[in-house]
């Protein structure tokens, strides 16, 4: 993984080439389950969060493993011993899934936020990001640090730090994976 600062911060970003996940497959699941979507807010002119039920789109289980075991790696001096990390889900038992899609069409944004209530890390995954379909930025204070957004692209940061991507600029639809990952045992 690669490893780049951000004031205090530690922000890794790889390129996932595996076999066991098929961007074709989560993307097909995605669009094949449009009567399913659940939003959770309108901003900007379009929903944010899409949420899926993890069983209409089984494909994705091996991303969130994979990105898990990930996060465990880079972040392992956040975890105490005895502890893990994990995305909670409601295969697992939980009441609801902590990850989601963003499809961002021509000229659609996201505005700064961050994903602090509890949870340790997030992430982002990118099934389709082409070009000029706006990267991510990182912001604290006035300070602010650019990541590129490319298909197969992992990025995981601090859940705290603040982000936004400006406005897709792209006449293709920019469509990731986000989520965020807990201490396991959780305190949610």
């Amino acid at each position: 993984m690669n490893k780049q600062q951000f004031l205090q911060h530690s922000i890794y970003s790889t390129k996932i080439i595996d076999k066991r996940i098929n961007i074709d497959n989560i993307l097909m699941e995605f669009g094949d389950n449009k009567n399913n979507y659940k939003f959770t807010h309108f901003i900007n002119k379009r929903w944010e969060n899409i949420y899926l039920n993890i069983n209409e789109i089984p494909s994705i289980k091996p991303l969130l493993s994979l990105s898990t075991s990930y996060a465990i790696e880079v972040f392992k001096e956040i975890i105490k011993p005895h502890q893990t990390l994990m995305i909670p889900n409601t295969l697992l038992g939980y009441e609801k899934n902590e990850f989601w899609f963003n499809a961002a069409s021509k000229g659609e944004s996201t505005d700064t936020h961050n994903h602090i209530n509890k949870a340790a890390v997030s992430g982002v995954f990118y099934l389709q990001a082409s070009q000029n379909s706006a990267n991510l930025f990182f912001k604290e204070d006035k300070e602010e640090m650019e990541v590129m957004a490319e298909t197969n692209k992992l990025i995981l940061f601090p859940a705290e730090l603040d982000h936004y991507v400006p406005e897709n600029k792209s006449n293709k639809k920019r469509i990731s994976i986000a989520f965020n990952l807990y201490r396991f045992p959780l305190t949610i």
